[in-house]
């Protein structure tokens, strides 16, 4: 790594730079080779970026009246498309699940996914300011045991106590059919591990016996972890349990990552500040603007903020955008249509900005590797990474499991891959933010026959046959299925 920082040192500010002779310390036939970063637009990738919500607090989202309003801000600033909803949506009668049945629900996920986005998911049992009951009717006439919260329009609303064996047999059988579901990284990036109390948030819990608090938040996060092996599972923390019995129950044994609604108020409190302070880079941590009831321009609920001396949505969306950057969160929310209008509408440089710096945005800054060898030689191939997000790539949280790796491999002339390395020693969740680290890997070209060959990069996914899972977006390089080329390579 010392060698690497002198030879990029010596090499800042050229391109391509051939050593014959093995001077300034490169290998003799090696190059260095100075790699520079598109910044040109979105670039998707797992578990971070903006995010449209359908927040079903009321009726939920008409899909194709939704995905016509939303069509925009998905396709340009979006990453994830988050449900937020009713279990009693997500399952009306036992075993009827809306992915199977619920034909609005089916295109409202079929419009995410046609755009690009990734899916996320809240399912809550409690009906709190809701227009109607959170938990399906069959679990009260199974017998569960329950109390009333306060609904729309004054109504009285059923709830679960969240120890009730009733509810919590019932719910198991409903959290193991959708990990069947939706336990697939493919379509989905991260999932709410931890939703009971008003809105989801582990708030105004209620139980039969209150002595069994923890035992419950144990048995609700080990639900939820025991059904989802592949997806990362969050939980909103500094809840009524305590932050300590989180990160021992859910965080340490369990490796979830964090999630954080009320960014930009007087809600994201300083104990917030210091446990997300603590846990940058540790887990993953999801941030979610405040709620304030939308956005129209005469409407300023915001005033009631008795931290911050709001004096228009802009200074809200400044302060969301401020606590988003500075504790490291990966995303933030342009939510549903109405809030989407009013951040695009006056806040669109926050929302470019949290496009080209929000969550990750990692790259190789410099390559040094060889552009000939002799047949069956082993060659150094030094690299250094550096991430211009805010936040940082996620590869240390237990359902990942370091999955994601920088890689190189060789293509012979007619385009095809011939033979790729991956370099086990390089770990893209200690790039924080603005850091650079720097490797150096051997590879042997032992059994590539003599011809010329291209050089690429990519951060390939170990899950998936070693293809490419991370865009890295270097500019002015050609790509083939997620490699970047980057230099020529003859082996004699």
């Amino acid at each position: 790594q010392i060698l690497l920082a002198c030879c990029l040192t010596l090499f800042a500010g050229c391109s391509d730079s051939d050593s014959e002779s093995g001077q300034n310390g490169i290998p003799k036939g090696s190059k260095a080779i100075d790699l520079q970063q598109d910044r040109s637009g979105l670039l998707r990738n797992p578990c971070m970026g903006w995010g449209l919500y359908d927040d079903a607090v009321g009726n939920v989202a008409n899909a194709e009246e939704y995905w016509a309003a939303q069509d925009e801000a998905a396709r340009n600033y979006a990453s994830f498309f988050y449900i937020r909803w009713r279990w009693s949506e997500m399952e009306p009668e036992e075993g009827k699940y809306a992915w199977i049945y619920d034909e609005n629900y089916k295109k409202l996920i079929q419009g995410a996914l046609a755009r690009g986005l990734k899916l996320c998911f809240r399912i809550y049992d409690n009906g709190q300011d809701n227009i109607r009951q959170g938990t399906p009717e069959y679990v009260r006439a199974a017998g569960a045991q329950g109390y009333e919260v306060e609904g729309q329009n004054n109504a009285k609303l059923w709830t679960p106590y969240a120890d009730d064996p009733i509810f919590q047999q019932k719910y198991e059988k409903f959290v193991a059919a959708f990990a069947k579901e939706y336990d697939n990284p493919d379509i989905v990036d991260f999932i709410d591990g931890h939703s009971l109390g008003w809105w989801g948030e582990g708030s105004h819990i209620k139980y039969l016996n209150s002595d069994k608090k923890k035992e419950t938040f144990d048995w609700f996060t080990t639900m939820y972890s025991k059904n989802f092996k592949n997806i990362i599972l969050v939980l909103p923390y500094n809840s009524e349990i305590g932050f300590n019995t989180e990160k021992e129950i859910a965080i340490d044994q369990k490796g979830y990552g964090l999630r954080r609604d009320g960014l930009g108020s007087m809600w994201f409190t300083e104990n917030d500040e210091k446990v997300a302070n603590e846990m940058y880079g540790k887990v993953l941590m999801v941030g979610e603007c405040a709620y304030w009831g939308g956005y129209t321009a005469a409407y300023e609920p915001f005033k009631n903020d008795t931290k911050y001396s709001f004096k228009s949505w802009k200074d809200v969306y400044n302060q969301s955008f401020d606590h988003a950057q500075t504790y490291h969160f990966n995303t933030l929310d342009l939510r549903t249509i109405t809030e989407t209008k009013g951040w695009t509408g006056l806040a669109p440089e926050l929302v470019r900005k949290f496009v080209l710096n929000g969550g990750y945005r990692v790259y190789p800054t410099y390559v040094i590797m060889p552009y000939e060898a002799s047949a069956g030689q082993t060659v150094s191939i030094s690299h250094s990474w550096r991430n211009t997000g805010y936040g940082y790539l996620p590869n240390n949280m237990k359902n990942w499991n370091y999955k994601y790796k920088p890689a190189f491999a060789l293509f012979d002339e007619s385009g095809k891959l011939v033979k790729s390395w991956i370099d086990e020693d390089a770990e893209p969740s200690q790039w924080l933010s603005n850091q650079r680290r720097n490797y150096t890997y051997e590879v042997s070209l032992d059994g590539i026959s003599r011809g010329n060959y291209q050089w690429a990069v990519a951060i390939v996914d170990k899950t998936k046959d070693n293809q490419p899972g991370i865009n890295i977006g270097i500019k002015d390089k050609e790509k083939k299925d997620g490699w970047t080329f980057i230099s020529e390579m003859t082996i004699k």
